[in-house]
């Protein structure tokens, strides 16, 4: 993969990150233990110590205080509602414009 990275510009850490991110946001409610991410994506445990740090350090996860367990951050539930708003407005715009184009 590292040679791929090098010639395309991406950065396989950051892919490992949002790996991370992605199992995680299947386990929004309860959150999982480092082990269970070790498990679920196959990364060293030092990896993901690292990888959920940088994580907690953007504000993209957080730990549950009476767990230890490592959970999505409610910034991206905040992002997807305001993802959900903005489809609505686009979806009132798209219904605006057929209106316009079939009553004519």
């Amino acid at each position: 993969m590292k040679e791929d990275s090098k010639a395309t510009g991406v950065n396989a850490s950051a892919l490992q990150v949002f790996k991370v991110l992605d199992v995680l946001m299947r386990h929004f409610a309860h959150g999982l233990t480092p082990g269970d991410l070790i498990k679920a994506t196959g990364i060293s445990g030092p990896n993901i110590t690292r990888y959920v740090a940088t994580l907690e350090a953007a504000g993209y996860a957080e730990r549950i205080p009476e767990t230890g367990r490592i959970r999505p951050s409610i910034r991206l539930a905040q992002s997807a509602i305001a993802i959900l708003a903005d489809m609505d407005r686009l979806s009132a715009r798209v219904d605006e414009i057929k209106s316009r184009l079939t009553t004519r």
